[in-house]
């Protein structure tokens, strides 16, 4: 797992911001030449179990090139209907192959404390990094796309 605090040569923090879609979580997006990382930290509850002095820590990966596939999948398949040139009418998600990895993006209209609109990003080529799980997958509310700034920064890559 990385630590933002002491990140591995070629890696690089590109964003810090807070999650949004729950309260007192912050999240961190790490680039590097082939991978695009985005890392949530919250509050323990558990004294005894901390990733970090404090915190748990969940690591989230993702190909590189996921970052421009992110952006076109959600601007122009998901957010437009089918007459716009969007997804036809019932379908709420895309599995493609990006950069030798399956990934999904799938719109739902529940994420988060608030049960936002959003999406669940999800890497089904990378086994999960903090659990017993053979995927990885995030979450993304439309509040954090738009106005946490997450869709500009991914945009920028």
């Amino acid at each position: 797992m990385l630590t933002t605090a002491n990140l591995p040569l070629g890696y690089t923090q590109i964003a810090e911001m807070d999650y949004l879609l729950f309260a007192k979580q912050r999240l961190f997006v790490v680039l590097s030449d082939d991978d695009l990382v985005f890392i949530k930290k919250k509050p323990s509850p558990y004294p005894n179990h901390e990733d970090e002095p404090g915190l748990l820590v969940y690591q989230k990966e993702f190909p590189r090139a996921a970052a421009a596939w992110i952006v076109d999948t959600i601007e122009n398949r998901l957010w437009r209907s089918a007459a716009e040139g969007g997804e036809p009418s019932g379908k709420n998600s895309v599995t493609e192959v990006v950069a030798g990895e399956k990934l999904t993006l799938r719109r739902t209209m529940a994420v988060g404390d608030a049960r936002e609109k959003g999406f669940i990003l999800i890497n089904a080529s990378r086994k999960s990094v903090n659990f017993d799980e053979d995927y990885q997958e995030i979450e993304f509310s439309d509040r954090l796309l738009k106005d946490g700034g997450l869709l500009g920064i991914l945009r920028n890559l």
